[in-house]
């Protein structure tokens, strides 16, 4: 079923460096109403600090979509890609059977502020690939793309 929930109803994280809002549960927001929507695990609004980020760390098994909203997010990763994503980038990791990558803002004094999803794949054990894709606001302009 469907349901609407307030963005001020989801489950919330203050590191200091990292300002994350959670609309599933997601590493200490347990909510055991709101654990994902059908193969949807996670759905993460973050605002990371200039200079901070995620140091490298692994998953597997997941499909990873980030989309930024505003600044910029570096990405390195273990199958050696490496970039800068910005405003109308998404990225596209598939984890597999496991990849290691990390997540910084490089900028000294802008904030980023990204969302990732989590999607559970249908299949399990694939090799781990990584895609970027830029959308131009007007390509997006009254429609899905």
């Amino acid at each position: 079923m469907i349901e609407l929930r307030k963005s001020t109803e989801r489950g919330h994280a203050d590191h200091g460096w990292l300002d994350s809002h959670h609309s599933f549960s997601f590493a200490d927001y347990y909510d055991p109403r709101h654990m994902g929507f059908a193969s949807l695990r996670v759905i993460n609004e973050d605002v990371v600090q200039p200079g901070q980020g995620f140091g490298t760390h692994g998953h597997r098994d997941m499909e990873i979509i980030t989309y930024i909203l505003a600044g910029a997010l570096e990405h390195k990763d273990s199958m050696s890609n490496g970039s800068i994503i910005r405003p109308g980038d998404v990225q596209r990791m598939s984890a597999g059977t496991g990849v290691r990558h990390s997540e910084f803002n490089p900028s000294q004094e802008e904030l980023v502020h990204l969302l990732q999803i989590w999607i559970e794949p249908a299949v399990t054990g694939i090799a781990p690939e990584y895609e970027e894709k830029h959308f131009d606001v007007a390509s997006k302009r009254g429609r899905c793309v």
